[in-house]
Protein backbone atom coordinates (compact mmCIF):
# COMPACT_ATOMS: atom_id res chain seq x y z
CA UNK A 1 0.00 0.00 0.00
CA UNK A 2 1.27 2.88 -1.20
CA UNK A 3 1.79 6.32 1.49
CA UNK A 4 -0.52 9.57 1.23
CA UNK A 5 2.17 11.29 -1.01
CA UNK A 6 1.68 9.29 -3.64
CA UNK A 7 -2.08 9.20 -3.07
CA UNK A 8 -1.87 12.67 -3.02
CA UNK A 9 0.03 12.55 -6.51
CA UNK A 10 -2.68 10.86 -8.09
CA UNK A 11 -4.85 13.38 -7.23
CA UNK A 12 -2.62 16.11 -8.08
CA UNK A 13 -1.70 16.92 -5.57
CA UNK A 14 1.47 17.36 -2.91
CA UNK A 15 1.87 17.92 0.65
CA UNK A 16 3.75 21.16 0.50
CA UNK A 17 5.44 20.77 3.87
CA UNK A 18 7.00 17.34 2.65
CA UNK A 19 8.33 19.46 -0.85
CA UNK A 20 9.44 21.88 1.76
CA UNK A 21 11.77 19.33 3.38
CA UNK A 22 12.87 17.42 0.09
CA UNK A 23 13.45 20.30 -1.97
CA UNK A 24 17.01 21.29 0.22
CA UNK A 25 17.27 17.64 0.83
CA UNK A 26 17.72 16.52 -2.48
CA UNK A 27 19.07 19.96 -4.09
CA UNK A 28 16.47 20.06 -6.09
CA UNK A 29 13.79 22.95 -7.51
CA UNK A 30 10.39 22.93 -5.57
CA UNK A 31 8.64 22.53 -9.05
CA UNK A 32 10.65 19.12 -9.61
CA UNK A 33 9.96 17.71 -6.76
CA UNK A 34 6.10 18.27 -6.65
CA UNK A 35 6.13 17.31 -10.30
CA UNK A 36 7.59 13.72 -9.30
CA UNK A 37 5.41 13.63 -5.85
CA UNK A 38 2.71 14.07 -8.19
CA UNK A 39 3.59 10.33 -10.18
CA UNK A 40 5.37 12.21 -12.91
CA UNK A 41 9.40 12.29 -14.13
CA UNK A 42 11.20 15.35 -13.57
CA UNK A 43 14.07 15.50 -15.72
CA UNK A 44 15.97 18.65 -16.01
CA UNK A 45 19.50 19.98 -17.30
CA UNK A 46 21.99 22.24 -15.03
CA UNK A 47 25.59 24.14 -16.17
CA UNK A 48 28.54 22.10 -14.61
CA UNK A 49 31.89 22.60 -14.62
CA UNK A 50 34.42 20.37 -14.56
CA UNK A 51 37.69 20.65 -12.94
CA UNK A 52 39.88 21.50 -16.16
CA UNK A 53 37.67 24.78 -16.59
CA UNK A 54 35.20 23.01 -19.14
CA UNK A 55 31.84 23.90 -18.95
CA UNK A 56 29.15 21.53 -20.23
CA UNK A 57 25.08 20.38 -19.23
CA UNK A 58 24.11 17.98 -16.33
CA UNK A 59 21.28 15.83 -16.36
CA UNK A 60 18.99 15.63 -13.52
CA UNK A 61 16.18 13.55 -13.50
CA UNK A 62 13.91 12.52 -9.90
CA UNK A 63 10.85 9.89 -9.93
CA UNK A 64 8.98 8.50 -7.44
CA UNK A 65 9.05 4.86 -6.44
CA UNK A 66 6.43 2.98 -4.79
CA UNK A 67 8.63 0.73 -2.35
CA UNK A 68 10.45 1.17 0.78
CA UNK A 69 13.90 2.23 0.67
CA UNK A 70 15.75 -0.87 1.32
CA UNK A 71 14.05 -2.20 -1.81
CA UNK A 72 14.89 0.19 -3.35
CA UNK A 73 18.52 0.17 -2.43
CA UNK A 74 19.08 -3.45 -3.24
CA UNK A 75 18.14 -2.54 -6.78
CA UNK A 76 20.04 0.47 -7.35
CA UNK A 77 23.44 -0.51 -5.73
CA UNK A 78 23.47 -3.92 -7.70
CA UNK A 79 24.92 -3.57 -10.91
CA UNK A 80 25.61 -7.28 -12.56
CA UNK A 81 21.69 -7.25 -13.80
CA UNK A 82 21.66 -3.99 -15.49
CA UNK A 83 21.56 -4.40 -18.96
CA UNK A 84 18.52 -7.00 -18.54
CA UNK A 85 16.61 -3.98 -17.69
CA UNK A 86 18.02 -0.50 -18.22
CA UNK A 87 17.55 1.17 -21.83
CA UNK A 88 20.77 1.31 -23.60
CA UNK A 89 22.77 -0.16 -21.17
CA UNK A 90 24.61 -3.23 -23.68
CA UNK A 91 26.53 -5.34 -21.41
CA UNK A 92 27.63 -4.56 -17.91
CA UNK A 93 30.78 -6.77 -16.49
CA UNK A 94 31.65 -6.15 -12.72
CA UNK A 95 35.56 -6.85 -12.22
CA UNK A 96 35.92 -6.21 -8.69
CA UNK A 97 33.50 -5.37 -6.03
CA UNK A 98 33.07 -4.56 -2.30
CA UNK A 99 30.57 -3.27 0.33
CA UNK A 100 32.07 0.28 -0.35
CA UNK A 101 32.74 0.24 -3.81
CA UNK A 102 32.46 -1.16 -7.41
CA UNK A 103 34.68 -1.54 -10.19
CA UNK A 104 32.68 -1.89 -13.38
CA UNK A 105 33.05 -2.17 -17.16
CA UNK A 106 30.08 -0.70 -18.98
CA UNK A 107 29.22 -0.60 -22.46
CA UNK A 108 26.13 1.70 -23.30
CA UNK A 109 24.13 3.21 -26.80
CA UNK A 110 24.71 6.63 -26.39
CA UNK A 111 22.86 7.63 -29.68
CA UNK A 112 25.97 9.71 -31.06
CA UNK A 113 28.38 6.45 -30.14
CA UNK A 114 28.80 3.10 -28.20
CA UNK A 115 30.41 4.29 -25.08
CA UNK A 116 33.29 1.81 -23.34
CA UNK A 117 34.36 2.94 -20.11
CA UNK A 118 35.53 1.28 -17.07
CA UNK A 119 34.36 2.95 -13.86
CA UNK A 120 34.62 3.13 -9.95
CA UNK A 121 31.40 3.08 -8.31
CA UNK A 122 31.15 4.28 -4.40
CA UNK A 123 28.48 2.45 -2.43
CA UNK A 124 27.29 4.58 0.19
CA UNK A 125 24.82 2.34 2.35
CA UNK A 126 23.72 4.82 5.10
CA UNK A 127 23.08 7.72 2.58
CA UNK A 128 21.47 5.36 0.16
CA UNK A 129 24.13 6.53 -2.67
CA UNK A 130 25.51 5.76 -5.46
CA UNK A 131 28.80 8.18 -7.18
CA UNK A 132 30.50 7.07 -10.20
CA UNK A 133 33.72 8.37 -12.06
CA UNK A 134 35.51 7.45 -14.50
CA UNK A 135 38.79 5.03 -14.00
CA UNK A 136 40.93 6.92 -15.41
CA UNK A 137 43.69 4.41 -15.60
CA UNK A 138 41.70 2.03 -18.04
CA UNK A 139 43.36 1.19 -21.33
CA UNK A 140 39.76 1.38 -23.31
CA UNK A 141 38.14 3.57 -22.47
CA UNK A 142 36.65 5.76 -25.53
CA UNK A 143 35.10 8.94 -23.60
CA UNK A 144 37.15 11.37 -21.70
CA UNK A 145 35.02 11.69 -18.71
CA UNK A 146 32.17 10.31 -16.55
CA UNK A 147 30.13 11.75 -13.37
CA UNK A 148 27.22 10.62 -12.10
CA UNK A 149 24.89 8.98 -9.57
CA UNK A 150 22.04 8.32 -7.78
CA UNK A 151 20.45 9.18 -4.17
CA UNK A 152 17.64 7.98 -2.49
CA UNK A 153 15.14 9.73 -0.34
CA UNK A 154 12.44 8.34 2.10
CA UNK A 155 9.13 9.87 1.58
CA UNK A 156 7.33 7.29 3.50
CA UNK A 157 7.37 3.54 4.68
CA UNK A 158 6.29 2.35 1.27
CA UNK A 159 7.49 5.45 -1.02
CA UNK A 160 11.40 6.58 -2.41
CA UNK A 161 12.30 9.59 -4.23
CA UNK A 162 15.04 8.81 -6.74
CA UNK A 163 17.12 11.55 -7.57
CA UNK A 164 19.52 10.99 -10.52
CA UNK A 165 22.69 13.03 -12.16
CA UNK A 166 24.63 12.40 -14.78
CA UNK A 167 27.55 14.02 -16.90
CA UNK A 168 29.74 12.58 -19.82
CA UNK A 169 32.38 14.41 -21.99
CA UNK A 170 32.26 12.26 -24.95
CA UNK A 171 35.58 13.68 -25.90
CA UNK A 172 33.73 14.60 -28.78
CA UNK A 173 31.88 18.46 -29.64
CA UNK A 174 28.45 17.83 -29.66
CA UNK A 175 26.37 21.10 -29.52
CA UNK A 176 24.65 21.89 -26.13
CA UNK A 177 20.98 21.44 -27.50
CA UNK A 178 21.74 18.09 -28.22
CA UNK A 179 22.85 17.09 -25.54
CA UNK A 180 20.33 19.01 -23.70
CA UNK A 181 17.68 16.77 -25.71
CA UNK A 182 19.15 13.75 -25.05
CA UNK A 183 19.59 14.02 -21.70
CA UNK A 184 15.83 15.07 -21.39
CA UNK A 185 14.49 11.98 -23.70
CA UNK A 186 17.06 9.32 -21.99
CA UNK A 187 16.55 10.16 -18.54
CA UNK A 188 12.55 9.38 -18.30
CA UNK A 189 13.22 6.08 -19.94
CA UNK A 190 15.58 5.08 -17.86
CA UNK A 191 14.00 5.97 -14.62
CA UNK A 192 10.69 4.64 -15.75
CA UNK A 193 12.40 1.60 -16.33
CA UNK A 194 14.26 1.52 -12.87
CA UNK A 195 10.81 1.91 -11.30
CA UNK A 196 9.42 -0.55 -13.30
CA UNK A 197 11.92 -2.89 -11.94
CA UNK A 198 11.70 -2.42 -8.53
CA UNK A 199 8.11 -2.08 -8.44
CA UNK A 200 7.67 -5.32 -10.07
CA UNK A 201 9.64 -7.34 -7.62
CA UNK A 202 12.48 -7.87 -9.95
CA UNK A 203 10.62 -9.30 -13.08
CA UNK A 204 10.65 -6.25 -15.48
CA UNK A 205 13.28 -6.67 -18.34
CA UNK A 206 13.44 -4.06 -21.25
Amino acid sequence: MHCIALFLGLLGLVDPALVATLAPMTGLPVADVEKALRGEIAVRSETVTSASGKSSGRGVGAVLIGKPIADCWAVVSRYEDKAEYQPRIKKVTVLDKSPERLHVKMEVDASVMTARYTGWFALDAARHSVHWTLDHAAPDNNITDVDGGYQLFEVGPGDTLLVYRTWVDSGRSVPRFIQDYMAKKSIPDLLGAIKKRIESGGTYHK
